[in-house]
Formats: C-alpha cells, structure tokens, sequence
C-alpha cells in the first residue's frame, strides 16, 4: 500500500504605513492574501484482482479586503478597516477508483476472460464566503461539506455546491478467447462498452436551495469487425467495421424540471476494392423536456443526420466527396411547431502533394542550388441547401470555394496562395442574396 500526501501553502503580509503633515506616521500590518493546496494519493493492493485507489485535494484561497468597508444594518454600522475583512474561495476533489477484471478471479474463464469492470466515486464541492473576519483560521477546514462559522455579523456564504458523482464502465468481448476459424472468425471482433453515470448535485446561492439529478445509463457502444467475411464479400471488400451506439440521459430538477435525451447512432467503414474509402453514418436524437410544476411536455426536439463519404486517389491527387443530410423539428408543448430545418449539403474535397525536386548550378561559386519544389493544393467546394415551411430565412442555397496552394521553392522560401468564393441565392428574399471573394498571398524567407 502507497499513501502520498502533499502540502503547500504561501502567506502574503503587507505593511502600509500613511505620513501626516507634521511628520507624524501611521503603520498597519495585516494579511493580504492566502494560498493552500493540500491532498494525498493512497493506493491499496488488497488482494491480486482488488486494488482500490483513492484521491484529495482541496485549495483554499483568501484575499483580504484592502480598502474601508462600511455596512448599514438595521440597528447598526459597521466599518471596517484595511485588511480586517477576506473572502474565502474554497474547492474540493476526491475519488475512489476500482478497476476489476473477471480473469484475474477466474482464470479458466473463456466467456468472460476479457470482462473488465472500471468503478469509481467522485466529489466535487466548492463555496465562496465574503466578508469573514480575518481572526478566522480556515487553514485546518479541509473538508467543504463542514460549514466556517464566522462570528462576524455581516459574514455570510454566496454560494456552495456539492456533487457526488457514482461511475460504471464494463467492457466486453464475449468471444475473443474462443478458437472460431473461417468467416465466423468475424465474431471473436464483436465488443460491447457501456458506462453509467449517476450524478447529484446540490446548490446553495444566495440563500436559494436547488437539487439536480442526471443518469445515464445505458450508454453502450457495440462494434464489430471483418465483416465483409459474413456477407461473403471479401473479394471486393476489406476492413468493414460497424459500430452500434445508443445512450439516454436524463435530467432531473428536483420539483422544476426534468429533461430526457436519447441518441442513436451507426456508422459503417470499409474499403472497397483496394481503393476506395468509404465510410456510412446516421444518428438519431430526440428531447423531452417536462416542468414538473405544472406537470405538461414544454417542448419535443427532433434531429436526424447522415453522411456518406468516400475517398480515393488518382495519381498524385486525393478526392473525398461527401454528402451530409440534416433534419431539426421542435414542437412545443401545446403542439405547435417552432422548428423544421432540412439542411442538404453536397462537398468535395480535393489534395495534392506535388514533389519536383531540381538543382540549379552556380557557376561562378561551383555550387549547386537546390529548389524543392513541393506543392501541398488544397481545394474544396460545397453546396449547402437549406429548407423550412416554418422559417422564410431557412430557405437559401449558399456555394462555397476555397482552394489554398502551399508552395515550398527551397528549405528557407515558401510561398502560400489562398482563395474564396461564396455566392448564396436565397428563395423568397432576394435582398439577402450577395457575392464575396477573397484572395490572398504570403511569402516567407527562414533564416
């Protein structure tokens, strides 16, 4: 077992010392500021498969007030001097991580040699006191959720948060260990990842209590490679890997609020004949929002989008078209819409790396010199094309080109050349329809 403790602190004083017209002087001293971090580092190896580690730390500011305070109460003033008032800024981390793998338990495992479980608990607190005299020691005060007592009356806390946080990731490859031949080998690829994550938090601001809880769970990815040898096409096909994704939050406001997201998502990569990569992708999110003081559906959301891309070269050039599809809804809770945008975008992206190396002789000197000639061109175009029955602004076609060209002469001269051109036709208004270009060069000698 390991325990690595840590302390640092660093104390300001100042002295101020005011002059009076018949030579007569005035000093103070008192604290300026204070600076403390304090934690440890603990590792337990208790058994060979259960190893817990923990973790804190805290940092204690404090600053004093360098000028006259006054207070008005109801039944008094307070004033104070220089330096006889601070604010306490205080924030706290700890964690208690376990990572546990079934192997390690039961060896002969097949099923679950490669199960792995990684848990931990987390806490994050902090708070922010002002005007706490400066007789108050808060450097023993290592723990937040222990409140200072001030004996000063005009103290008080702004604002305090406490979060505890409990998280679960298990991953998986059910058949990793297993001897499977010929296509099924695909299936020794197949792994499943999930996390889970429960989080509660509590605030205090300005006397105004609140209290969050947001879950997630399941947030699980499965994937899945060599895929090409189930579907018998591995003649035209190498690398296909998909990946299945799914999570859902939600999000509770205690008596206020409460949200649910849920997401889906895949995506499908392979390369097809040695040439071309290619590459599928679609999600899927939605939102409900709830107020749970009039316990009503305030708003829906809706978003879908896919992309289809591919990339292949031809010579010394690399081309990656694209096409992305978008599509936002949002209905609110008495069922009016106040969203539907379809974004449909059409892209090419071409790159070249040109290399002409050459030599030029110097005759009077006997030397030889040397040009690179390495041309990096990037150029891309795309079409964006948006739509909206709701929204007259959400009805425009804008075409993009940008190319920039990276001119390397020698080690010591390079020369870039950059452009663009944007023209946006919108459908209802034709005021809104413009033309930009820009251009652009940049020379540069190193020494």
């Amino acid at each position: 077992a390991s325990l690595n403790p840590y302390y640092q602190l660093n104390l300001v004083n100042e002295r101020r010392t005011a002059f009076a017209r018949g030579g007569q002087s005035d000093t103070l001293r008192y604290p300026k500021s204070l600076n403390q971090q304090m934690g440890f580092t603990s590792t337990w190896p208790l058994l060979s498969w259960f190893r817990p580690s923990a973790s804190y730390s805290i940092s204690t500011i404090e600053n004093n007030i360098l000028n006259v305070s006054t207070f008005t109460l109801p039944t008094s003033t307070q004033v104070f001097n220089i330096g006889d008032i601070k604010t306490i800024n205080r924030s706290a981390n700890g964690s208690i991580n376990l990572t546990i793998n079934i192997v390690d338990i039961f060896s002969r495992t097949l099923l679950f040699r490669s199960f792995s479980l990684t848990n931990g608990y987390q806490l994050q607190d902090g708070d922010v006191w002002s005007n706490v005299e400066k007789g108050l020691d808060s450097k023993p005060e290592f723990w937040i959720r222990t409140p200072l007592r001030p004996n000063n009356i005009v103290a008080q806390r702004l604002n305090i948060t406490l979060r505890d946080s409990v998280n679960s990731s298990q991953r998986w490859s059910p058949l990793e260990a297993y001897n499977i031949q010929g296509r099924r080998a695909a299936f020794k690829t197949l792994s499943f990842t999930n996390n889970f994550v429960r989080s509660i938090q509590r605030s205090e601001v300005t006397n105004t209590r609140s209290k969050t809880i947001s879950t997630t769970l399941p947030d699980m990815i499965a994937s899945m490679g060599q895929m090409e040898n189930l579907i018998y096409a591995d003649k035209w096909l190498k690398n296909m890997q998909m990946n299945l994704k799914f999570a859902s939050r939600k999000t509770l406001n205690v008596a206020i609020s409460e949200d649910i997201n849920n997401s889906f998502g895949t995506d499908l990569r392979a390369m097809i004949k040695d040439q071309f990569d290619t590459s599928f992708s679609f999600n899927l999110r939605t939102s409900l929002n709830r107020d749970l003081r009039i316990k009503r559906v305030t708003q829906e959301t809706d978003h879908k989008d896919a992309t289809v891309q591919t990339t292949f070269d031809v010579q010394s050039f690399r081309f990656t078209p694209k096409f992305d599809y978008q599509h936002d809804t949002a209905t609110l809770g008495t069922g009016a819409q106040t969203q539907n945008v379809k974004v449909i975008t059409p892209s090419l992206l071409m790159r070249a790396d040109i290399n002409l190396p050459k030599g030029l002789i110097l005759p009077l000197l006997n030397k030889t010199l040397t040009f690179t000639n390495r041309v990096i061109w990037t150029t891309s175009w795309s079409m964006t094309m948006r739509s909206s029955p709701l929204t007259i602004s959400d009805n425009s076609r804008l075409f993009n080109l940008n190319t920039n060209a990276d001119y390397e002469i020698a080690k010591s001269l390079r020369m870039a050349l950059h452009g663009g051109f944007s023209r946006l036709w919108h459908k209802h208004l034709k005021e809104e329809d413009f033309i930009s270009y820009q251009f652009g060069t940049t020379l540069t000698f190193q020494f």
